[in-house]
């Protein structure tokens, strides 16, 4: 894991978004997200909760099915009501982020991932199934886009986390030294990082985002990136 962090190059996630866009539905779904909350994620709107369902099914969130989709909304209304206005504002950059917005984070993503998100019958007795760390990370992405990272059990266990509240601080502390490596090259290349999502064709996507897909190729698909002398031999054939 360590070295996904300590190696990382530019061409490295270059590659690894191109993969990711070409490769996967993920993105046609986000940019729906996207489409359908144009003006920004606003979770008192119940279209834009029932557009945010959709996608978490689309990206692996299926625990919070179809049929439950009413029980997923209420709570997260109900979360949105108590902790979303002590979020920080829209636009800040992880690296932007004070300690204490940091540790409202935390205290947000605990109330949420314990929230009731479905119900199941099984075996005669109906269950109660929790929105989870897995979504309750992609809710906070998807109205932080900018400095809150998603992660899938996969991630969490290449970064040694359980999905506790302190685990995803140290996943957001992880990520952040990562983007700030990141910002670093770019500085060195010319460009701030804000300028990346253009520099490799990405116009409309965050820096996370692109964070997001370089470690889901390269730790949650274990994809082994070309180098770039290979990619520059096999580019002359």
């Amino acid at each position: 894991m360590q070295d996904v962090i300590k190696n990382v190059k530019l061409y490295d996630l270059a590659i690894a978004c191109s993969m990711y866009d070409s490769l996967t539905p993920f993105n046609t779904s986000l940019r729906r997200l996207k489409a359908t909350t144009a003006t920004g994620m606003d979770l008192s709107n119940p279209v834009h909760r029932a557009s945010l369902l959709s996608w978490l099914n689309d990206w692996g969130c299926r625990h919070l099915s179809k049929e439950s989709h009413h029980i997923a909304s209420s709570a997260i209304l109900d979360w949105h009501n108590q902790e979303g206005a002590k979020l920080f504002s829209v636009g800040k950059a992880l690296w932007e982020l004070s300690d204490r917005e940091i540790a409202l984070v935390i205290d947000a993503y605990a109330a949420l991932k314990n929230r009731i998100g479905a119900c199941l019958t099984r075996g005669g007795q109906e269950l109660q199934i929790g929105i989870g760390p897995t979504a309750a990370s992609k809710i906070l992405f998807a109205i932080r886009p900018e400095a809150l990272m998603p992660w899938d059990e996969a991630m969490r266990n290449a970064f040694g986390c359980d999905g506790g509240k302190e685990s995803y601080h140290t996943f957001l502390m992880e990520i952040k030294k990562l983007a700030e490596t990141i910002g670093d090259l770019c500085k060195a290349n010319g460009f701030n990082i804000s300028k990346l999502p253009r520099k490799i064709d990405r116009d409309g996507s965050t820096v996370l985002e692109l964070i997001n897909e370089y470690i889901w190729i390269t730790v949650t698909r274990k994809c082994k990136l070309p180098s770039a002398h290979n990619l520059a031999v096999w580019a002359q054939w």
